[in-house]
């Protein structure tokens, strides 16, 4: 399992797998926490049992699930589980009480608590997006920094020799949006990958954003290749992708990236 908060590598689900179980025959049963209802922990693999258990009251009293969902995908990101665990989990509950799979508005609920939870803690804590696989601002920031004092060794300006290839799912308002454009990002992170296939820079900018380093010199050729992938994708809503040009200075680059996550528009290569 990878941990979404820290992005930790880890064996923690197999470790507590093989610690507790215990095996009958050919099956193996984990045991059930005390006190926790066997529909809730049957394949409970790290989602807090708590938050189970009131989304399976709210779903038994016919209420509106989504504040349970919500709380219980923020919970889920905190500690760090993945969202194929969360959902496998929450599934097995709705089947427990309705013998069907969770309702759409729940698990869009859940799944954009679980996302902008897991973003704001992998910002903080992590080099990586964990739901693009994505470099985070932070990581760019720090190989921006590098670049810039490569080229003053060397003599020359970073402006001349690298640039950003910035790409944004466009799109209106609406209460499907972040989900939508959470999907989105997901296309877009693959899209770039296949572009940027060299020692690039790759990194998830707000919710809606992606940017490339890149040298100049393959800037435009880049922005081509993006831009034809993404016109063939059927996955995304429209898109925008541009070139924007590095500015003179360090401290002026790290204010580009601020203006860039906050939405700030284009200004493009000069």
């Amino acid at each position: 399992m990878v941990r979404v908060g820290a992005r930790l590598t880890c064996m923690k689900h197999d470790e507590t797998r093989a610690g507790t179980a215990t095996t009958t025959g050919q099956q193996t049963q984990v045991p059930r926490p005390v006190g926790a209802p066997a529909a809730v922990t049957e394949s409970l693999f790290l989602v807090p049992t708590r938050h189970l258990v009131a989304l399976r009251d709210v779903l038994r009293s016919g209420e509106d699930p989504e504040g349970a969902a919500v709380e219980l995908g923020a919970a889920a990101a905190t500690e760090g589980i993945g969202w194929s665990e969360l959902l496998r989990d929450v599934e097995d509950v709705c089947r427990s009480v309705s013998g069907s799979l969770p309702p759409y508005e729940l698990v869009r609920a859940m799944s954009i608590a679980w996302t902008e939870t897991a973003i704001h803690d992998a910002y903080e804590t992590s080099c990586e997006d964990p739901l693009t696989g994505l470099a985070s601002a932070a990581h760019l920031r720090s190989r921006l920094d590098d670049a810039y004092r490569l080229a003053e060794r060397s003599g020359v300006l970073a402006s001349d020799t690298a640039a950003f290839v910035v790409v944004e799912v466009s799109g209106g308002v609406g209460p499907d949006m972040g989900l939508l454009r959470s999907l989105s990002m997901l296309v877009i992170a693959d899209a770039l990958r296949t572009c940027f296939d060299g020692d690039e820079t790759i990194a998830r900018l707000g919710e809606h954003r992606a940017v490339a380093l890149v040298r100049r010199s393959d800037a435009i050729r880049g922005y081509r290749a993006l831009r034809e992938v993404l016109d063939r994708s059927a996955d995304v809503p429209a898109t925008r992708v541009w070139v924007e040009g590095l500015p003179a200075t360090s401290g002026a680059a790290t204010r580009l990236l601020g203006e860039l996550g906050r939405g700030s528009t284009a200004s493009g290569l000069g």
